[in-house]
């Protein structure tokens, strides 16, 4: 099948710049000013963290459309298709879009070389500006302070929990990883932070902006209920709020966050108790903790790779396996710990599938299930998606659960492979 001219384009991004990560702000500032893009009026939400970042801007998105808004989302990477990553209202714009926006980038930047995500941020606020999306929900790829969405000043910082990954780049302290993070941040705009135990980066470098900072557990919480939960500041409690399936207790800070970003940091834009409750019962997630019909207990997906999302998932597995056995197809790209996170998900995992993935940077089937051989566990396969999915299903019986876990790429692998999670029809990321 001939290729479509966003496939071309795409393939063309893999390969305009020697690098495919290149941080610095100095090229993206240039070709963004050359496109008029910073001038935009339109209020920004710019969302960093090491977890919970495609969590809150699924919230901030459909809380913002519950109040009337028609939002800009920039999230990354995708799971099935490219137009995953710039949503307007809620919905995945078209090609012909993303096409016109790649052309005018590729006229404005004249001899200046752009990554893939580069490319990508700037076809994100050139869609939003063209279809007048307000306001606009910027997801940070990598770090904060250098990352491409950078190059746009932010409204509202919102910093989520901060754990140790891509430390090559980033630094090998929570504190340091929380300095490069908090670069979103502007002088004398809101900063909402919701790590339940923020580094102290955090309010060293709020207090020398000078900039407000609105922390969870201090100016802002919330409370978990049965199957709802309620969320408060000194002047608000929104009680009773509805929690989608995929929201998780730890999750709720998360949401708790968005809620603080909307009330607290724009509150020209008329978020009210009832938006919010609206918003939180149509907000939609796919990829972390997402459930998909299937024998047994049926399925559970997870995008999670490091430790602390791994701890997560482990905490669920730990409580389903009071009600029947769990399976996992596990896949990872290479240079994350592979001996770390299986040693973490051993003790709350029957048996294993080592997946292979379509991926040079990831790690073999063959070093998972070395690595699974170290830690005693039982492996029933290695292969690939399908033959996971084969697998796990025939040996399902009662309420056992299937998982894949490790990876965008292993969610990726299983929806293409018919596994599709029960809210696939909206938002398709954290």
């Amino acid at each position: 099948m001939a290729a479509t001219v966003l496939e071309r384009w795409l393939a063309w991004l893999e390969g305009v710049h020697p690098r495919g990560i290149d941080l610095g702000l100095e090229r993206i500032t240039e070709v963004a000013r050359r496109l008029e893009l910073q001038s935009d009026p339109t209020p920004i939400i710019t969302v960093a963290g090491t977890n919970g970042k495609g969590s809150t801007v699924a919230c901030l998105e459909s809380i913002l459309q519950a109040a009337g808004h028609r939002p800009g989302a920039f999230t990354s990477p995708h799971l099935l298709r490219y137009n995953e990553r710039i949503r307007i209202d809620g919905k995945p714009v078209d090609d012909a879009d993303i096409v016109a926006a790649f052309e005018a980038i590729d006229r404005a930047r004249g001899s200046i070389t752009l990554t893939y995500f580069e490319f990508s941020t700037l076809a994100a606020v050139w869609c939003f500006r063209a279809a007048g999306a307000h306001p606009w929900v910027l997801e940070v790829g990598l770090g904060g302070r250098l990352d491409a969405s950078n190059c746009l000043d932010p409204e509202v910082a919102v910093i989520t929990a901060i754990d140790l990954d891509h430390m090559e780049w980033l630094g090998d302290t929570r504190e340091a990883i929380a300095g490069e993070k908090l670069g979103i941040a502007r002088p004398h705009r809101p900063i909402i932070c919701s790590d339940p135990q923020p580094p102290q980066r955090i309010a060293e470098r709020a207090a020398a902006l000078p900039a407000p900072l609105h922390q969870l557990g201090r100016d802002y919480g919330y409370a978990s209920g049965d199957g709802d939960w309620s969320w408060h500041d000194d002047h608000r409690h929104y009680a009773h709020l509805p929690r989608p399936e995929w929201m998780g207790d730890a999750a709720l800070a998360n949401a708790a966050g968005a809620v603080a970003a909307l009330t607290r940091g724009l509150p020209s834009l008329g978020v009210d108790a009832a938006s919010v409750a609206r918003g939180l019962a149509k907000a939609r997630l796919i990829g972390r903790q997402s459930r998909a019909p299937g024998p047994g207990g049926g399925w559970l997906l997870d995008v999670g790779h490091n430790p602390s999302a791994i701890e997560l998932l482990a905490r669920r597995l730990a409580v389903h396996r009071e009600h029947g056995r769990v399976r996992m197809a596990f896949g990872l790209m290479a240079r994350k710990p592979l001996r770390v996170l299986i040693e973490r998900l051993a003790p709350v995992v029957d048996e294993w599938y080592a997946l292979s993935l379509d991926d040079p940077q990831s790690h073999s089937a063959e070093a998972i299930e070395r690595a699974l051989a170290d830690v005693g566990a039982v492996v029933i396969g290695r292969g690939d998606a399908a033959g996971a999915r084969q697998q796990l299903e025939q040996r399902a019986a009662g309420s056992d659960l299937a998982v894949a876990a490790g990876s965008f790429r292993v969610v990726e692998a299983f929806m293409q492979a018919g596994v599709v999670p029960c809210n696939a029809g909206g938002s398709s990321r954290d």
